[in-house]
C-alpha cells in the first residue's frame, strides 16, 4: 500500500530528526539537573548575613530590642483590668446602694484601674449639699473633672504607645541608610579594581547592602502594626470608660 507524498515526506523527517530531539532533550535534561544541583545545595546564613551589615545591622537590632520590649509593657498594662474592667460598674452600683464608701476605696487601692480611681474620686468629692440648684453645679463639675481624669489617663497610654511609631519610621530610614553606604563602598570596589573585578565580588558587596534595607523593613512593619493595634485598643477602652461612667454616675443618681 502507497502512502501520500505528504505522510511519506513528514515520516522521513520524523525518522531523521528524531534523534536529534532526543539528544536535545537529553542534554536539556541533564543541564536542568546539573543548574538545579547548586540551587538545592546554596543556602543563605541569615546570620552571617545580618552580620555583614556592620554598625546598621547592630543599631536596628537594637531597635528591634527595643520594639519588643516596649510592645511587651504595653501589653501587660493595657490589659482590660487596668483600663475598665467589667465587674466594676455592678460593683460600685451596690456599693452605693450599701452607702460603703470604703469598699470602693479599698477597691482602688487593691485593684487600681481607670475605673476604680474614678470611683474612690467620686466618693470623696461627691456633694452632700441639699440645695438643689448647688447640688446640680457640684454634681455638672464632678463629671467634668471626672471625664477629664479619664482622658489624660488614656492619654498617657497613647503617648506610651508612640516610641512604636518612631521605630516603624527610623527603621526603614537607618535601613535605606546603610544600604547606600554599601553601595558606595561596592562601587568603589569597582573604580578601585577596573576592568578586573570580579562580578561576583560586586554581587556580594551588594547583597551584604541590601540586607539593612531587608532588617529595617522587617522591624517596621509589625512596629508599625503593633502601634496601630494598641491605638485601636485605646479608642475601645475610651469608649467603655465613657459608658461605664455615665453608669456610675446614673447609680449615684438614683440614690438621692
Amino acid at each position: 500500500m502507497k502512502l501520500p507524498i505528504r505522510v511519506s515526506i513528514l515520516s522521513a523527517a520524523a525518522i531523521f530528526c528524531l534523534p536529534g530531539i532526543l539528544a536535545a532533550q537529553t542534554a536539556a535534561e541533564t543541564a536542568s539537573e546539573t543548574a538545579a544541583e547548586p540551587a538545592e545545595e546554596m543556602t543563605i546564613d541569615w546570620i552571617q548575613e545580618i552580620i555583614n551589615g556592620g554598625m546598621t545591622s547592630a543599631v536596628l537590632l537594637l531597635l528591634s530590642a527595643a520594639a519588643i520590649g516596649f510592645l511587651v509593657e504595653r501589653l501587660i498594662r493595657m490589659r482590660k483590668k487596668y483600663l475598665a474592667p467589667a465587674y466594676y460598674v455592678g460593683f460600685f452600683a451596690d456599693a452605693v446602694a450599701k452607702h460603703d464608701d470604703d469598699a470602693i476605696r479599698r477597691e482602688a487601692e487593691v485593684r487600681p484601674s481607670i475605673l476604680a480611681d474614678a470611683g474612690a474620686y467620686i466618693v470623696d468629692h461627691r456633694p452632700h449639699v441639699h440645695r438643689t440648684e448647688l447640688r446640680a453645679t457640684d454634681e455638672a463639675r464632678l463629671q467634668t473633672a471626672v471625664a477629664d481624669a479619664a482622658a489624660r489617663a488614656i492619654e498617657r497610654h497613647r503617648q506610651r504607645c508612640y516610641p512604636l511609631a518612631i521605630i516603624a519610621t527610623m527603621a526603614p530610614m537607618l535601613g535605606l541608610l546603610g544600604t547606600v553606604i554599601g553601595m558606595i563602598e561596592a562601587f568603589s570596589k569597582v573604580a578601585i579594581l577596573g576592568d578586573t573585578g570580579d562580578a561576583a565580588l560586586l554581587a556580594d558587596s551588594i547583597s551584604k547592602a541590601l540586607i539593612t534595607t531587608d532588617i529595617g523593613l522587617v522591624l517596621a512593619i509589625p512596629s508599625l502594626g503593633a502601634y496601630h493595634y494598641l491605638k485601636q485598643k485605646l479608642s475601645i477602652a475610651e469608649l467603655a470608660i465613657e459608658e461605664a461612667l455615665e453608669a456610675m454616675f446614673a447609680a449615684l443618681d438614683e440614690q438621692k
